[in-house]
């Protein structure tokens, strides 16, 4: 009795197994595709296909991918501005649809219901703005009615295209099909007034494709204006538009947090530096950026401040001379104290170890890494002392940023679809560039100095007007210690030679902080001041030395629109 109920229900499994069969069987192919197009006087085109889907199995809908980006003149893209206005069944009853843009085409999914085993009507309406293509000579519409994506075969295509009435005698057409760029034409053409038929005489296998190619002459259409070509073109090439917004987002950022308020003094001859600051703050307060000379200044105003003594020395190989320097430290360690952070790094690494004397030829490779500390340091102090309300590292800050706004509109709407800017890569390479520069450009103004810090850059101008200006008279009535302390000030801004021809015969003796090569038989500032101009080089080339890093080991003019497939789900 068991074994009779086990063979009735094998049985039973095998006829449902064999009732379900047939219904994971599943294949489908386009019985028709037909294509109603209007060319209206000013070239927008209204499309409606009518595709007849022959379903063999349980299907829920079908794919539908219309071409809107293609490649314009110069490297430029053509973006078609297609509108889908509706999806409706053979009866005209509306089906749901889900449209986006994908790879470069409007991507449909249209539901069909009931697609089992059956054959359904699907309508898809809408209008292209930009269809047709504008020459000197004739307009065109090139349109690929099926497209080539379709992965099944079509066994009837046809599309009629109709223009206005003026366009009666003005029309030449043919038309092509195959594969993407078959020049084949295995389709029947009639021109009859002003509308255009097309249709296939074979069915086309599966990537194969009907197109439509209708040569018009100039003037039966009202070209759109350049304006409105212009607006099509940028809205193609959003890309194009990077650089203006680089500008405006940069442009803000420099005028809301990098712009320099106005001066409460102007500009007036100053007798002296401006008080309590040092000379390498001085010169990097007048451009933002920390100079060579800024650092190297340091060195002299040390010994001024009697820190430390400078003692030029020359030495002789053979025929050939060598200038070094040996500086003596005059001053401990305990008494650095009212130093500012960047001259006790001079010191610290001039003399580490607890040695008093060095030569400039030993810090060579070594004194390099004090460098970036003494620059960060000067630029710590100008902001401890209230210069800037935006200063330069915070400026780097302002300048990431500007880059992230500039950026992210254009890679969020390459990432979700809205645009493809790497279809004109010529184009986004321009754009990108000329972006760059206008960032680098507003990065160099981006630093904004306090008010204090304008008025104190107003005091530094002052006395460069005073260098400029000097009267010997005034200069006789300074101090006799004028000359070597405020040396160190003009060498930061670069005007030391104006500063020592001011007081040529005005100071007779050297400055007690320096011993030259050879005794002075009479002490000349112009010389002086080249003598140190000499050392900041050699100083500055000294600093920056550092070893070497180890080594380890065709149409009528070409080009048309329409095109895409689908597919079915």
């Amino acid at each position: 009795m068991l074994s009779a109920k086990c063979h009735l229900r094998t049985l039973a499994l095998a006829l449902l197994l064999c009732l379900a069969l047939p219904a994971f069987a599943r294949e489908w192919h386009i019985a028709r595709f037909d294509a109603q197009i209007a060319v209206a006087q000013d070239g927008v085109t209204t499309v409606t296909e009518r595709i007849d889907v022959d379903f063999r199995g349980t299907f829920h809908g079908i794919y539908r991918d219309i071409p809107i980006e293609y490649p314009g003149p110069h490297g430029s893209n053509y973006t078609l501005f297609l509108k889908v206005t509706g999806v409706t069944d053979g009866e005209g009853n509306k089906l749901k649809y889900e449209s986006s843009t994908q790879n470069g085409s409007r991507h449909l999914k249209i539901y069909i219901p009931d697609a089992v085993n059956t054959t359904r009507t699907v309508e898809i309406h809408y209008t292209v703005t930009n269809a047709v293509r504008w020459f000197d000579d004739h307009d065109e519409l090139y349109w690929n009615v099926t497209g080539n994506d379709w992965p099944v075969p079509i066994a009837s295509a046809s599309a009629v295209i109709t223009f206005a009435t003026n366009a009666a005698g003005e029309l030449r057409a043919q038309a092509f099909t195959g594969v993407y760029g078959s020049a084949e034409q295995d389709a029947a053409v009639k021109v009859s007034g002003n509308t255009v038929t097309v249709q296939t005489n074979d069915p086309l296998s599966m990537r194969e494709g009907l197109t439509a190619d209708v040569y018009i002459t100039k003037g039966v259409l009202a070209q759109p204006s350049k304006l409105t070509q212009a607006i099509w073109f940028l809205r193609s090439n959003i890309i194009v538009l990077l650089p203006l917004w680089a500008f405006i987002v940069m442009f803000f950022l420099w005028w809301t947090r990098g712009r320099d308020p106005k001066p409460d003094i102007s500009v007036a001859p100053m007798y002296e530096p401006p008080k309590g600051m040092t000379p390498a703050e001085v010169g990097t307060l007048m451009n933002d950026v920390v100079h060579p000379r800024d650092i190297t200044s340091t060195l002299v105003d040390l010994a001024v401040k009697g820190y430390l003594k400078i003692e030029e020395k020359e030495q002789k190989t053979l025929m050939f001379s060598h200038r070094d320097y040996l500086f003596h430290l005059l001053k401990p360690q305990s008494e650095w104290a009212s130093l500012e952070a960047h001259e006790r790094v001079m010191l610290n690494h001039m003399f580490a170890g607890g040695v008093t004397q060095v030569h400039l030829s030993d810090l060579k490779n070594q004194f390099y890494i004090a460098i970036p500390t003494m620059k960060g340091n000067i630029l710590a102090e100008l902001k401890g002392k209230g210069m800037y309300s935006v200063d330069p590292e915070s400026a780097h800050a302002y300048v990431l940023a500007g880059v992230v706004f500039t950026a992210a509109p254009f890679v969020l709407a390459q990432v979700f679809g809205v645009v493809s800017l790497l279809d004109s890569p010529g184009l986004l390479i321009a754009a990108g560039l000329i972006a760059v520069l206008i960032i680098f450009l507003f990065a160099r103004i981006m630093t904004a100095k306090s008010r204090k810090g304008v008025d104190t850059k107003v005091e530094i101008l002052g006395f460069q007007e005073f260098v400029n200006r000097v009267d010997s008279d005034r200069l006789k009535r300074m101090p006799p210690d004028t000359f070597e302390k405020f040396l160190p000030f003009a060498m930061a801004l670069g005007i030391e030679n104006r500063w020592a021809k001011a007081f040529q015969g005005i100071v007779q003796n050297p400055p007690n902080w320096y011993v030259g090569p050879t005794p002075y038989m009479a002490f000349n500032p112009i010389f002086f001041a080249g003598s140190m101009h000499a050392m900041a080089a050699d100083a500055h080339q000294a600093f920056v030395a550092a070893p070497r890093a180890s080594s380890t080991g065709s149409g009528f003019s070409g080009g048309g629109f329409g095109g895409g497939g689908g597919g079915a789900f």
